[in-house]
Parts: structure tokens; C-alpha cells; sequence
């Protein structure tokens, strides 16, 4: 029999437990619809970090991907984006727009969802500290917000209003920042005659390393060199030693080459057919021509470089060096492989034919496996030799041209035009012809270096395309802008220069009335981000320090894994630096728009 004081409490109890879940039900049902903290729908899944009491999960760290990706160049190699920190800088992004509110708040400052409503409405977005006007003018219209603008997000409407509200007042705290920032009048004036006591100069280029391809080292050159070198190149050899191990069959090569012209149609009239076996005689007759003198003991180096019409190896003789035939082979013609593949050390091909061009070719060494030290360093002391007497040379064909330059030429008659529009004469880029056929490789004797123009810069910077070079600067700086050319050879890392000014520019008062409050306004705005950035980096370090901001680091490692290996060493173990937080707040995504500005962040 059932006790009856006992079944009632039972019932009222499992009613009692029902009636929970149906309002749980219910709230979780309405917070869904109308927008429930994000920490409080994790689904047992840890935040990323806490800050201020207020966690930062999975949604806020999407969010701002998306905010981001908007507004800056990402890289698609994960490789670039974990060079460049992509993550880093959009967890570090979340991090300063809650340092900078705390700061707010502290301050005394507030935002409330109409100032992002309003901010919305307007056509404006906030991201890394910057007001984007997303409408372009246009009128706000809600439906559109809705369809086209809200979903790029992946977050609702009370989400994204309540992002920007943080944005807002992250914004706010910076204007505060700023205004009380002051730029003295010394200061503008500085950066006034800093811009405007700017030069350009045009210079010619005299590389060591074009002249170095000039150099032919006998036996008897090497032998010396090595002997005179001995301790410095066995060092080189045991720190490059790598390069001379486990090598493939190799062979040295060397070719020369004359393209042969293009054939006619089969329907081709008789005047083009004979003028195509014209000019195919004449092809032949200049190989045949360079065979002949081979054949009469001739360097292969001297008539490579008189005869042969490919431009990467003419300058050197003929050289291609070291290359393989196996597998793929050399990237060359298969004609001059299917030659290589017949001689022996020290031949020589006969003119060799393809469906492209003529050649002889010659195998001047063989090597495989590991290189001993001895043939090693011959290799080494051709390189240095190389090096060596292609600098002295381009110091004396740089002297050559100054003592040109003094005795009346002009800089444009000693040097090549870069002028795209065909140099200062030409009618414009309408009046240049379209080349049918490519342009013959550069001689020893008409590769005259190429005039150059700087650009104005100013004295304390670097020269474009020179780089640092005090002795080129205080001689440009102190030169007459009218003379034809610096009497000096400057000395650069890469070889020599000759210089002349172009264009001088001199500070006037005048100038700086006129550019005054446009200065002042761009220098206090660096100043106000530079004091801002420092300010919320340190604020965000001491506030970590006191556990005001947790990263949760297994949570953190997992956000910071990219899909690229290439931060990984064979073991495993992460070779980047690792990320630390706060490390880029005050950054406002300096990284990326670094990579977007010289070109890494194309997509």
C-alpha cells in the first residue's frame, strides 16, 4: 500500500525540478534571440583570457579577424602570417580596446549603445583605433545593414553594437590622450627644414660584381692566390663546407650561343622566305665563325663573350657553372645537354643545332660526392680572385669616367638613359616602338652603367637606392647643384659611384608660414598614437601584473598554432619567439600594415 504523506512531497518535488528546466529552456531560448553575454554560452569550452572580470572567448577573437581582414592586407601564406604574428596582433587588438576603456572608466569617461548605434547609423566603423566610413557616403538603410554589412561578422546585432560602443570609448580615451598633447615651434620648424632641405642626385653605378664576370684566372693565377690565401680559405672551406658535400654528378659548363630567326609561314611569300634563309646563313656563318677560331686556339672565355648572344653568360665567357644532368638536367636546350652528355673533361662540342638557336659547348670540370678540401678551396680562391679583381677593375672604369667627365663629356653620353619614355628627347610613351625582337646581350665594351636619379631626400635620411653613406652625403650636400658632376669616386659596399646633383631644394620662412599648421597638425597626431601606444602597453602590463588581465595560456597556445611548419624545428619545438600578452598593444596592427605597405601582405 502507498503511504500518501509520503507520494505528495515526491510530486511536488518532480514538478518543482520540471519547472526549472522549462524556464531554463525559456531563458536560454530568449538570451539566444536577444543576445546573451558570450561568456555565459562557452559550452564548457575555457576563454582565451580574462580582462577587467569580463572573458574574452572564441567569438570576440573572430570577431576582430573579421574587423581586421576588412580593413588591412592579410598574407594568405601561413607562413607570412605567423612571421607577421596575424594572430598576435588580433588577440593584442582586444587587449587594447579593454586597456584603453578601463582607462576610460577610470577617467570617468562612458559609452553607451547610442553612441554605437549612432556611430553605425552615420556609416562609421571602428577597428585597430581607426574610423572606417563603410556606407562611402552613402545613406545608412538598416536592411542593408542587416544583409549586406552585419554577416561578415558572424555575430548579432547587439554583439557587433556592443564592440563598436567599446571602440568608441577605446577612441574617446585617445582623443583625450591627444588633446593635451603639444608640439613646441622648434620642433615644426625642425621637421620643416628636415623635408625641405632635400636633394636628388643622378649617379651612375659601377658594380664590382658585373666586373667580376669580366675576370678570367689562369691555373697559375689560382695556384698563387691559394698559396698566398691558404689559412683564410681552409677557414671558408670547413664554415661552407656543406656546399661541397654529398654533391650529384656535376659538371662545369660552359656555351656559346646565336639564336637562330624565326621561320616564316609555310604560306609565306617568296621575298620573306628568302630573307629567313638569309639571315639563317648569316646565323650559321657567325657560329661557324666562332668555331673556327676555337679551333685555331682561341680562349673559349674571349669568343664567348665576342660571340655568343645569351645574357646571362655572355659577359662570363660562356660560364654556366656547376650544374647537373641528371633528373630535369640543366634548364638549358636539350640540345646542349644531349652535347654535354658526350664529352668529356676539357672538350669541345661542334656547333651543335636545335629548333632555337646554335651552340658549341664545353665541359670544363666533373665532380661528385663529397669535394676534397684541396679542389674545394681552388673553387673557393676562383670566387675570391673573382671578387677581388672585379672591384679594381670597377675603380678603375669609374676613375676613367671621372677623368671623362673632366675632360668635357657629359654624364648622359658616358652613361644609359633608364627613361622609360625613351630618354629627355623621346615624344612620350606613344612614340616608342614595340620591339619584335629581343634586345642582343650587353658586350664588355657597350654595357655602359645605367644613370640613375635618387629622388630628393633630405640630409639625415638614407639615400634611395644608396642607402647610409656619410661620404656621399656631405659631399652632395656641399657640391655646386649647376656642375656637371661630383669630382669624387665614392666607394659603396657593392662597388663604386660617380654623382652629380640634380635637384637642390632650400627651407624658406616663406615656405614654413605656409606649412606650418598642416605640420604642426601631423606631428602632434605621431606624437598623441606614439604617447597613446606607450601608454596602454605599460598600463596593460602593470594591470596583467596585478591579475586584472589572465591569459589562459593553454587557450592561448592553441589561438596562436598557424597551419604552417615552417616555425617548427625537427623536433617539434616552436622556433619563433613565443607570444607573450600585451607584447603589441599600442601596436594597432603595425605588423600587418607594415608587410601591406613594402608588399608582403598582398593577398
Amino acid at each position: 500500500m502507498t503511504d500518501e504523506t509520503d507520494a505528495a512531497p515526491r510530486g511536488t518535488a518532480m514538478k518543482t525540478i520540471g519547472a526549472w528546466i522549462l524556464l531554463g529552456m525559456l531563458a536560454l531560448a530568449f538570451g539566444l534571440s536577444f543576445g546573451l553575454p558570450t561568456e555565459a554560452i562557452t559550452c564548457g569550452l575555457q576563454p582565451i583570457a580574462k580582462t577587467y572580470g569580463a572573458n574574452v572567448v572564441d567569438e570576440d577573437f573572430q570577431y576582430e579577424a573579421r574587423a581586421i581582414s576588412l580593413t588591412t592586407r592579410i598574407p594568405e601564406d601561413a607562413k607570412m602570417q605567423e612571421m607577421l604574428g596575424l594572430y598576435e596582433e588580433v588577440l593584442d587588438a582586444i587587449i587594447e580596446r579593454r586597456v584603453l576603456g578601463e582607462i576610460g572608466r577610470r577617467m570617468g569617461l562612458v559609452a553607451d549603445l547610442g553612441d554605437a548605434e549612432d556611430l553605425t547609423a552615420d556609416g562609421h566603423f571602428i577597428v585597430l583605433g581607426k574610423t572606417w566610413d563603410w556606407l562611402a557616403g552613402q545613406t545608412f538603410n538598416y536592411a542593408a545593414f542587416e544583409r549586406n554589412w552585419l554577416p561578415r561578422f558572424a555575430v548579432g546585432e547587439r554583439r557587433y553594437l556592443d564592440y563598436q560602443r567599446e571602440e568608441v570609448l577605446a577612441r574617446t580615451v585617445r582623443d583625450v590622450l591627444a588633446s593635451v598633447i603639444t608640439v613646441s615651434e622648434a620642433e615644426v620648424r625642425a621637421a620643416y627644414d628636415g623635408r625641405q632641405n632635400q636633394l636628388s642626385l643622378r649617379y651612375a653605378r659601377f658594380e664590382a660584381g658585373r666586373f667580376a664576370d669580366l675576370v678570367d684566372s689562369s691555373r697559375a693565377d689560382l695556384d698563387a692566390y691559394v698559396a698566398a690565401h691558404k689559412d683564410e680559405l681552409v677557414k671558408q672551406f670547413e664554415s661552407q663546407g656543406t656546399r661541397f658535400l654529398k654533391l650529384p654528378k656535376q659538371i662545369r659548363l660552359r656555351f656559346i650561343e646565336v639564336g637562330k630567326p624565326q621561320p616564316p609561314a609555310v604560306d609565306a611569300d617568296k621575298a620573306t622566305q628568302q630573307k629567313y634563309a638569309s639571315d639563317l646563313a648569316a646565323t650559321r656563318a657567325k657560329i661557324d665563325g666562332a668555331l673556327a677560331k676555337l679551333q685555331a686556339g682561341e680562349d673559349f672565355r674571349a669568343v664567348a663573350r665576342a660571340t655568343s648572344e645569351d645574357g646571362d653568360t655572355a659577359r662570363r665567357g660562356g660560364d654556366y657553372g656547376w650544374v647537373t644532368l641528371e633528373g630535369t638536367g640543366t634548364g638549358l636546350d636539350p640540345a646542349v645537354d644531349e652535347a654535354a652528355r658526350k664529352l668529356q673533361v676539357g672538350e669541345r662540342s661542334d656547333v651543335v643545332e636545335s629548333d632555337e638557336a646554335f651552340y658549341v659547348v664545353k665541359v670544363e670540370g666533373q665532380r661528385e660526392g663529397d669535394v676534397a678540401q684541396d679542389e674545394a678551396i681552388v673553387d673557393l680562391a676562383e670566387e675570391a680572385l673573382m671578387r677581388e679583381r672585379g672591384k679594381a677593375l670597377a675603380k678603375q672604369a669609374a676613375a676613367e669616367a671621372l677623368q671623362a667627365l673632366k675632360d668635357g663629356s657629359t654624364m648622359k653620353q658616358l652613361f644609359r638613359s633608364p627613361d622609360a619614355l625613351g630618354g629627355p628627347t623621346a615624344g612620350g610613351i606613344d612614340q616608342l616602338e614595340v620591339p619584335t625582337e629581343p634586345p642582343p646581350a650587353p658586350k664588355p665594351g657597350d654595357d655602359k652603367p645605367e644613370l640613375r636619379v635618387t629622388g630628393l631626400f633630405s640630409k639625415e635620411k638614407p639615400i634611395p637606392g644608396l642607402g647610409v653613406n656619410p661620404e656621399i652625403t656631405k659631399a652632395a650636400w656641399s657640391a655646386d647643384p649647376k656642375a656637371e658632376f661630383i669630382d669624387q669616386v665614392f666607394e659603396t659596399p657593392d662597388g663604386f659611384i660617380l654623382a652629380a646633383v640634380e635637384r637642390k631644394e632650400t627651407a624658406t620662412d616663406e615656405g614654413f608660414a605656409a606649412a606650418r599648421a598642416g605640420l604642426y597638425r601631423e606631428l602632434s597626431e605621431a606624437k598623441a598614437a606614439k604617447v597613446t601606444a606607450r601608454f596602454a602597453y605599460h598600463t596593460c602590463l602593470g594591470d596583467k601584473a596585478r591579475g586584472d588581465i589572465v591569459p589562459y595560456e593553454q587557450r592561448v597556445q592553441e589561438k596562436m598554432t598557424y597551419d604552417s611548419k615552417e616555425a617548427f624545428d625537427d623536433k617539434g619545438n616552436r622556433v619563433l619567439r613565443p607570444y607573450v600578452m600585451c607584447d603589441r598593444v599600442g601596436n594597432r596592427g603595425g605588423m600587418l600594415n607594415l608587410a601591406a605597405l613594402t608588399g608582403g601582405g598582398g593577398r
